[in-house]
C-alpha cells in the first residue's frame, strides 16, 4: 500500500511538472510552483527526483514509455508492414494530440537544451526508431516495401515526419486535432516506402 502512495505521489508530481512547464516555459518553473500544483511539499519532490532537469527526463521517459508500451500493444498480432505503419503513425499522432501540455513539452521545451536531447536520444527515442525501423524491415522482406530502403534510415524519416506533424500542430496554435491529419501523414509515409510492383 505504501508502494502504490508513493507511485502516485510521484505521478502527481509529474502531472503538475508538465502543466507547469507547458505553461510557463522549463526555466521560468520552479520546484516549488510544482510542488505546490501537486499538493506536496517542496521537500518531497527530492525525495523522488534529484533536480529539476530530473523532472523533465522523467516525463519525457514516461511518456515514451507509454507510447512503446500502447505501441506493442497495439502492434501484437497485426500482420501486414503497411498495416503495422499504419497504425504507428495513427497511434503517435493520437497520443500527441492527446495532450498539448506534454506535446509542447516533448516538441519545444527539450528542443532548448543539447543535453537533454543528447541524454534522451540514444535510448528511450532509440527503441521506438527500432520498432518502425523492424515494421520497415518486415515490409522490405515481404516485398510490400521497397527493396533498396534501409531500415534505420527509414525508420528515422518516418519519425521525422510525425515529428515534424506534431512540432507544427503545437506551434500552429490552432484548434485542430493533430490526430485527424493521420490518413493524409499515412499515405504520405506509405508512399515513401511502397514497393512500385
Amino acid at each position: 500500500m505504501a508502494r502504490r502512495s508513493s507511485e502516485d505521489k510521484k505521478e502527481r508530481i509529474l502531472d503538475a511538472a508538465t502543466v507547469e512547464i507547458a505553461r510557463h516555459g522549463y526555466h521560468q518553473t520552479t520546484v516549488a510552483v510544482i510542488a505546490r500544483r501537486a499538493g506536496v511539499a517542496d521537500g518531497t519532490i527530492y525525495l523522488y527526483f534529484k533536480n529539476k532537469e530530473e523532472i523533465l527526463v522523467s516525463l519525457f521517459e514516461r511518456a515514451l514509455g507509454r507510447f512503446i508500451a500502447k505501441g506493442q500493444e497495439q502492434l501484437e498480432g497485426m500482420t501486414g508492414a503497411a498495416d503495422k505503419l499504419r497504425a504507428i503513425v495513427d497511434l503517435h499522432l493520437t497520443l500527441v494530440g492527446q495532450d498539448r501540455d506534454l506535446a509542447i513539452i516533448t516538441q519545444v521545451e527539450l528542443r532548448h537544451s543539447l543535453h537533454f536531447l543528447e541524454e534522451l536520444s540514444r535510448a528511450q527515442v532509440g527503441g521506438y526508431l527500432a520498432i518502425i525501423a523492424q515494421v520497415i524491415a518486415e515490409g522490405v522482406a515481404s516485398g510490400q516495401f521497397r527493396a533498396d530502403l534501409d531500415p534505420v534510415l527509414a525508420g528515422k524519416a518516418v519519425f521525422g515526419v510525425l515529428d515534424e506533424m506534431a512540432t507544427d500542430w503545437v506551434l500552429s496554435r490552432r484548434n485542430t486535432r493533430l490526430e485527424a491529419k493521420a490518413p493524409e501523414v499515412t499515405e504520405l509515409v506509405l508512399g515513401m516506402v511502397a514497393s512500385g510492383g
